[in-house]
């Protein structure tokens, strides 16, 4: 017990397992979709206009674009990655991917102890409009899902 709290409490591996998920999870996601389509004699292109296929596909690019936005914070400064993990962790809730907000979760608990510092002092206007467009991106998921599994 002792060893799983010290892991959670140390911000980079929590960094390194929450990069990892968002860049491994998608490789699945695609690879499923990939033998899926094989499997139905469809190339991928022809696959992902499937409404199950295209959700998966979205929450794919959806997870990898997350990686780069926790990557490109964690070069800025702690408090600026605390707030992306923070709010990464709420946009993969509204998408569904439960583990991964999980995992956001722990690097945002890990940072915890994070500095006071201005937000994204260097790239701040570049951070705003990324998040814009992920919680669009999100919201398009969200309903998505909402309406494939309603239907």
């Amino acid at each position: 017990m002792i060893a799983i709290l010290e892991l959670i409490n140390n911000p980079q591996k929590m960094r390194r397992y929450l990069f990892w998920y968002l860049i491994i999870m998608p490789l699945a996601l695609f690879a499923w979709i990939l033998l899926g389509a094989a499997n139905s004699g469809l190339d991928f292109k022809a696959a992902i206009n499937i409404p199950f296929y295209a959700v998966a596909f979205l929450n794919g690019c959806l997870a990898i674009l997350f990686a780069g936005l926790l990557k490109f914070a964690a070069s800025e400064n702690e408090h600026t990655e605390r707030m992306i993990a923070f709010y990464t962790l709420v946009m993969l809730v509204f998408a569904g991917n439960l583990p991964g907000a999980l995992l956001a979760f722990f690097l945002w608990w890990a940072l915890r102890e994070a500095p006071e510092e201005p937000f994204a002092p260097n790239y701040r206007w570049v951070f705003i409009a990324s998040m814009i467009f992920l919680g669009l991106v999100t919201l398009l998921v969200l309903f998505a899902n909402i309406r494939l599994w309603s239907a």
